[in-house]
């Protein structure tokens, strides 16, 4: 592993960052890319340590060259009261155990780690949890939060207008937001998150419903990973008997796990 972090004596850090979301303030995915290069050398827990000195191990989990941050991730978060918007950067210098991590706030500003500073221990330690299929486990966290009134966005949209709409929708069930683009209307699918955690990866048969009636609709993998999806055949039925245009946004209420059903609620662009 050493021989891809230095250059001649000069140690070369790895970065890599992650927009925190309501549905991975429990666990966090490593890039997979940094996964699939670094993952397998990685000591179990490692340890995160921000610049006020203290060290959090953290377990990991690895399945398939993808590796989660599990038990004791949840408590790092609590700690630093980490939220929706907020964003971690991690730094690796190629030792087994550690990442350096900086905490950006949702307001783009670097926290003041002093005033986190607390009675809790420097050293938090955790156990090696066993393997756990990522599905099962959100399921029963679904099941454990029906209680929750937060929003379970699945994606961060770059879009003002989408961003908008996405802080403002509140539902117990997983979410994502797109704002309608022309190539939307104009070709046969629609890029959408990995949706992660509660539906499993290959291709799916979904519904989208929207007022009284629904749409079957496929969903596809882009790639080998969790980390986009295409709907497909269906989608632009749907686009087009919806008459949805370039500026709207459309928010994805995964209202049935079992089935892959879908609530569609479309916010219309303001059109002068």
């Amino acid at each position: 592993m050493s021989s891809h972090l230095h250059q001649g004596n000069a140690v070369m850090s790895i970065l890599f960052f992650k927009i925190i979301l309501k549905t991975n303030l429990k666990s966090l995915k490593i890039p997979d890319k940094f996964a699939l290069k670094y993952g397998s050398g990685l000591s179990n827990p490692v340890s995160l340590k921000p610049p006020d000195g203290t060290r959090w191990n953290v377990c990991l989990r690895k399945k398939n060259d993808q590796v989660w941050f599990e038990k004791g991730w949840k408590e790092f978060t609590q700690k630093y009261s980490l939220n929706h918007g907020c964003l971690v950067l991690f730094k690796y210098e190629g030792t087994t155990s550690q990442f350096d991590v900086i905490i950006i706030d949702d307001g783009a500003l670097e926290i003041d780690y002093s005033s986190y500073n607390g009675n809790d221990n420097d050293d938090v330690s955790v156990q090696i949890v066993k393997e756990i299929h990522p599905c099962k486990k959100n399921k029963k966290t679904m099941r454990d939060e029906k209680d929750v009134t937060t929003s379970l966005s699945l994606n961060w949209p770059r879009e003002p207008r989408a961003r908008q709409e996405a802080n403002k929708f509140v539902s117990n069930n997983p979410f994502f937001t797109v704002l309608i683009k022309p190539p939307h209307i104009t070709e046969y699918r629609l890029c959408i998150p990995g949706l992660e955690g509660y539906v499993d990866n290959g291709v799916k048969n979904v519904k989208l419903e929207y007022g009284d009636r629904s749409w079957p609709v496929k969903m596809l993998n882009c790639n080998k990973t969790y980390s986009n999806r295409f709907l497909s055949a269906g989608w632009n039925l749907f686009a087009q008997e919806n008459e949805l245009k370039p500026g709207d946004v459309c928010v994805f209420e995964l209202v049935n796990m079992q089935d892959l059903v879908f609530k569609v609620h479309v916010f219309a662009a303001h059109h002068v």
